[in-house]
C-alpha cells in the first residue's frame, strides 16, 4: 500500500491521518522546491533500507521464477 494516493486523498480530511504521500501533495503548493525534494527523499529512506536488508532474497525470489529445471 505504498503507492496508495487516491483513496486516502478522497477518505482522510484529517492530516494526522494521511500517509505521507498525499501529505506530501498537499504541502508541496505551501514549501520551497528544495524543502519538498528533501521531504521525498527522507520519506524513501525505509523503502530503500529494507531492499538494501533484503535484497538478497528479494533478488532470489525473482529469479526463482525464471530458472528452468
Amino acid at each position: 500500500m505504498w503507492q496508495d494516493f487516491l483513496w486516502p486523498l478522497m477518505v482522510f480530511s484529517d492530516t494526522d491521518k494521511q500517509p505521507i504521500s498525499v501529505a506530501l501533495v498537499q504541502l508541496s503548493q505551501n514549501i520551497q522546491l528544495t524543502v519538498l525534494i528533501a521531504a521525498m527523499v527522507i520519506a524513501s529512506i525505509p523503502m530503500v533500507a529494507l531492499f538494501l536488508v533484503f535484497q538478497r532474497h528479494i533478488i532470489a525470489g525473482i529469479s526463482a521464477g525464471s530458472t528452468k529445471g
